[in-house]
């Protein structure tokens, strides 16, 4: 089985991609992080960025509502993918394949309202 759940800060507005078919693709980095005791018990924050990739339907939705800041859970699964860049060399990738999204709490405004009272679930 290969799922993955995240909880974590979108660190940018989504991206949208567009293909000649129609098919389209939302992305955006996620911040994750963990909190540990060093040998000598020293709190340690430890942040990992993660690249998140919905389609189709929940690629509008995406767009619609996600915002940089907003506080996300994401179900999905790690694809790990490789290509040939324009140098020739092979590039390795990972990526988290979105298949629901939770927006647990959005940005706050420069009013200091959130930016939208209920979250929607997919």
């Amino acid at each position: 089985m290969n799922k993955a759940i995240l909880l974590g800060n979108v660190g940018a507005d989504p991206q949208e991609h567009t293909f000649a078919n129609g098919a389209k693709i939302a992305s955006f980095s996620l911040a994750t992080s963990r909190r540990y005791k060093d040998g000598t018990g020293n709190i340690i924050e430890q942040t990992s960025w993660h690249k998140v990739k919905f389609t189709g339907e929940q690629a509008d939705k995406i767009m619609r509502l996600v915002k940089k800041s907003a506080l996300v859970q994401v179900d999905g699964s790690i694809r790990y993918d490789s290509f040939t860049n324009k140098e020739g060399v092979e590039v390795h990738t990972t990526t988290i394949q979105g298949e629901t999204i939770r927006i647990i709490a959005f940005p706050k405004r420069e009013d200091g309202e959130s930016a939208k009272e209920n979250s929607e679930e997919d």
